[in-house]
């Protein structure tokens, strides 16, 4: 694939090729690459498999992520674990491809985003009747996974049928009362996250002046919008615009931790994904810490971090290894808040990415 180009564009086909779900796009590539390997065959229902397409979360459930480990394709469905990475219970039998996903706090409800690399919809999951159901029209492209703290809200972005805009939306979990809460069409602002006070909203934006994703903070309503991180060393890959991705909050609201590509050789490292590191910045802007030089694990690709509850811990997507995209590696780790003690708590030879902490 070509290198993006440097200049900042509505054009609707390169907003959906720039405005993918974290390195979604490169894995889509991957994909092609492995055609007629194990991953063209057949899915392969799990032993316990039945005709209930939802499940509830185990009770041991505190990570909610996805995978291709029983689909043996590059369609993932849900799953949870426990810290420790125990206990993996598959939640959803769907044969839709699940892309990031979230849970509310009552764990009753999954904001789960769904179709193709170049097409998602928003849906509600409820674990507890199996009801599926769309948050947003089929013509858009939408993606999202973050709850307010009192499940009734979901934030997200979406891309307007016949638009070329990215923007930031909220939406009631009954699927009423949609509310636009970026209009700026000058700008590209995706990857939403509620503070867990649900007071401000946390979102990347590119404005094309400078051409680089910064990452932003706003009221829940839309205004107040303060700048957290300007990246202005940063680097741009063969899939990705330079800047900041993926922000989550800390428990407390005076942090926030995202991820950056730091460097890209094109000589394939990370199966030509780069390496990208995470960051934790206070709220304010100040005290901007790369967390993973700090924790002496430098040279993979992270993406998608999450705080635990007690803030003590994070939990990511690390993708490593050589160009050959068969050698590529996706797995979840955990480490805590200042970076140190990695530990990988998936094992199998499968995707397992977009691991969020489960309140």
């Amino acid at each position: 694939m070509k290198e993006l180009d440097q200049h900042p564009t509505n054009d609707a086909a390169t907003l959906r090729f720039r405005g993918i779900s974290r390195l979604a796009l490169t894995l889509s590539a991957v994909v092609v690459i492995l055609g007629g390997l194990s991953f063209a065959c057949r899915e392969k229902p799990g032993e316990d498999e039945t005709s209930q397409r939802i499940r509830p979360l185990p009770e041991t459930a505190e990570i909610l992520f996805v995978s291709n480990r029983d689909t043996h394709s590059s369609r993932r469905e849900i799953y949870a674990m426990d810290a420790r990475g125990n206990n993996i219970t598959r939640i959803t039998f769907t044969n839709e491809n699940h892309f990031v996903v979230g849970v509310d706090a009552s764990r009753r409800y999954v904001a789960a985003t769904r179709g193709t690399d170049n097409k998602k919809r928003l849906w509600l999951l409820d674990l507890q009747t199996g009801e599926e159901t769309p948050l947003t029209d089929a013509a858009n492209h939408a993606e999202g996974r973050s709850f307010s703290p009192d499940g009734e809200w979901i934030v997200f972005w979406m891309i307007l049928s016949g638009e070329s805009q990215a923007d930031i939306y909220k939406i009631r979990r009954d699927g009423s009362e949609l509310t636009n809460l970026t209009q700026s069409p000058a700008a590209i602002d995706f990857d939403p996250s509620f503070s867990r006070d649900g007071s401000r909203i946390a979102f990347i934006s590119n404005t094309g002046y400078p051409n680089r994703f910064v990452l932003k903070t706003m009221s829940a309503e839309g205004g107040d919008v303060k700048t957290v991180c300007d990246p202005q060393d940063a680097i741009a890959t063969e899939r990705f615009p330079a800047g900041v991705y993926d922000p989550s909050w800390s428990p407390s609201g005076d942090a926030l931790v995202f991820t950056q590509p730091i460097r890209f050789t094109g000589e394939g490292e990370n199966g030509t994904a780069g390496v990208w590191h995470t960051f934790k910045a206070r709220a304010d802007g100040s005290e901007v810490v790369d967390l993973s030089e700090a924790g002496g694990h430098a040279d993979g690709a992270e993406y998608l971090p999450s705080f635990s509850t007690d803030g003590q811990s994070i939990v990511l997507t690390i993708r490593y290894g050589p160009e050959d995209p068969s050698q590529v590696s996706l797995a979840i780790f955990i480490m805590n808040s200042d970076g140190g003690e990695l530990e990988r708590l998936t094992t199998a030879s499968a995707w397992d990415e977009f691991a969020v902490w489960i309140r």
